[in-house]
C-alpha cells in the first residue's frame, strides 16, 4: 500500500506512468467509513481554487507558493492537491513543483482551455458597467468571458464621457505580449508637428488614460537625460514586438503624474474659491493629491504634473474659480494662457 504523502513528498513521483484525469477520483468518507466520490461541485471548486491561487500569484509577480499556503487557500488534504495538480497538467497548465523548496508555481500565464462566462453583480458589476459606458468596445471584446447582470441598467448616452482617442485596436494584442514578457517594441510615431513619423524603440511599462486618450508609458533606451516617455496610441503605427527583452526599472523610478508628459515631474499647488471647493473635496484626480482647507472656506490642493503648460491648461479647464499658487513657472504659464485667450 502506498504511504500517505507528506509535505516532503513530491506530488509527481514518476512521469513514466500516465494516469488519465478521467480515472482520478476525489473521495470523502461516510459515517460508516466507506469511501465515495466527492460531489462534482466540490471537485470543480477545488480545481478552480488551485488555478486561481497559482494564476494570481503569477500575475502578482510572486516566485511561487509553498504547499502549506496552497493547502490553506484550497481547504483540502494533500492527496487532493496532488490529484488536482495532475488534472491541471492534463489540461495543459504550465504547473511546476520544486521538490527542494516545496513551491508551486505557473511558469507562464495560462487560462482554462474551456472559458466560462461569469455574470457580475453588485458593486463590481456596476463598476464594470461604467467602464463599458466609457469604452463601448470593451464590452464587445469581453463577450464570451464577462456578462453584466441585466438588472444593472447601462443604456448608452452621447452625453457620457468615453474613450475618445482613435487608435488601431490590432496593437493591443502585441502590446499585451510586450508588457507581459518585457520585450522591446519598435513602432512608427508621428507628432502633430511631424506627420511623416519617426521609427522609435522603447521598453513598454504600462498603459493609462488621459483626457479620453490611451497612452503607453515607456522607457527610451537611447535618451539618457529623459528616458521616460508617454506615447499616444493614436499616433503609433506599425508596431512590432522584438525578440530583445529588458529589465523593468524599480517602481519608484517610474513617473507618476497627470498629463501626457512626464519629463520633469513637479507638484502644482492650486487654489479653489469657496464656491468651487466642494467640487475639489469630492474628487481625487491622483493618488498623491493633497488638500488643505483655507480659513475663508476655500481649499488648496496639490497635484503632480509633468509639464507646466499642460498643467496651466488643465487649471483653465476647471473654470474661473481655480488658479495656480506655485510654482512660479506654472503661475506665469497660466497668466500667459489667459492673455492669449484675451488677445
Amino acid at each position: 500500500m502506498r504511504p500517505t504523502p507528506t509535505l516532503l513528498d513530491p506530488p509527481f513521483r514518476t512521469r513514466s506512468v500516465y494516469i488519465p484525469s478521467t480515472l482520478v477520483r476525489f473521495h470523502r468518507t461516510t459515517a460508516k467509513g466507506r469511501s465515495m466520490p466527492a460531489p462534482l461541485h466540490d471537485r470543480l471548486q477545488r480545481l478552480a481554487a488551485l488555478h486561481n491561487t497559482l494564476a494570481t500569484a503569477h500575475a502578482e509577480g510572486r516566485g511561487g507558493l509553498e504547499s502549506a499556503e496552497v493547502l490553506q487557500e484550497m481547504g483540502c488534504e494533500r492527496k487532493a492537491l496532488y490529484r488536482l495538480a495532475e488534472d491541471l497538467r492534463d489540461l495543459g497548465a504550465p504547473l511546476e513543483y520544486t521538490e527542494a523548496t516545496h513551491v508551486w508555481r505557473y511558469r507562464h500565464t495560462w487560462n482554462f482551455p474551456m472559458p466560462m462566462v461569469e455574470t457580475l453583480q453588485g458593486p463590481v458589476g456596476i463598476r464594470l458597467a461604467l467602464d463599458f459606458l466609457l469604452d463601448p468596445t470593451l464590452e464587445r471584446d469581453l463577450q464570451g468571458r464577462i456578462a453584466i447582470d441585466p438588472e444593472i441598467k447601462r443604456s448608452a448616452s452621447a452625453t457620457l464621457p468615453r474613450l475618445t482617442g482613435k487608435f488601431a485596436t490590432q496593437m493591443l494584442g502585441p502590446l499585451a505580449r510586450a508588457l507581459r514578457e518585457r520585450r522591446v517594441i519598435q513602432f512608427s510615431y508621428r507628432k502633430p508637428s511631424d506627420p511623416s513619423g519617426k521609427t522609435r524603440q522603447a521598453h513598454p511599462l504600462e498603459l493609462f488614460e488621459w483626457d479620453g486618450m490611451p497612452y503607453l508609458q515607456a522607457r527610451d533606451p537611447d535618451d539618457h537625460l529623459s528616458p521616460f516617455k508617454r506615447f499616444a496610441l493614436s499616433r503609433m503605427d506599425r508596431l512590432e514586438v522584438l525578440e530583445a527583452t529588458f529589465k523593468a526599472p524599480p517602481k519608484r523610478q517610474i513617473p507618476s503624474c497627470l498629463g501626457a508628459f512626464c519629463a520633469t515631474v513637479f507638484d502644482a499647488t492650486i487654489r479653489a474659491d469657496t464656491t468651487h471647493a466642494p467640487y475639489v473635496r469630492e474628487r481625487q484626480w491622483h493618488p498623491k493629491q493633497k488638500n488643505r482647507e483655507l480659513p475663508d472656506g476655500g481649499i488648496e490642493f496639490t497635484l503632480p504634473f509633468g509639464d507646466h503648460g499642460e498643467a496651466s491648461r488643465w487649471i483653465l479647464g476647471r473654470g474661473p474659480g481655480f488658479k495656480p499658487v506655485a510654482p512660479e513657472r506654472l503661475v506665469e504659464a497660466w497668466k500667459k494662457a489667459i492673455r492669449d485667450f484675451a488677445a
